[in-house]
């Protein structure tokens, strides 16, 4: 009986969260506060932020720094006035949950 469970826990590490997730933890952290997946708001929106950096081989890198550190992390603002706040003003981001979040947006 336990070769079932070892193989299931096996694909699940072996793929990224799904989507789902990914937007689940988005709301948890607080991201769409400011931000949605269309229309803009007080933040662009992540559907902006992708097309942004679309073919930028430093995307991820850059937004898994600003997802966790804010917009100044970066060399912010990125969008006219608005600023990403750091972690003192919103919940924790690991990094592995920065890049499940930045791999998300890019997707958008």
């Amino acid at each position: 009986m336990k070769t079932p469970l070892i193989l299931c826990l096996a694909m699940a590490s072996a793929f990224p969260m799904d989507a789902m997730s990914s937007e689940k933890m988005a709301q948890d952290k607080q991201c769409f506060g400011c931000h949605s997946t269309k229309p803009d708001g007080a933040a662009p929106s992540f559907q902006k932020i992708a097309q942004h950096w679309k073919g930028n081989k430093d995307a991820e890198a850059k937004l898994v720094a600003t997802i966790r550190q804010g917009s100044n992390a970066t060399g912010g603002p990125h969008w006219n006035k608005a600023t990403m706040p750091d972690q003192a003003e919103r919940p924790l981001v690991s990094e592995a949950e920065a890049k499940q979040l930045a791999k998300w947006v890019l997707s958008q």
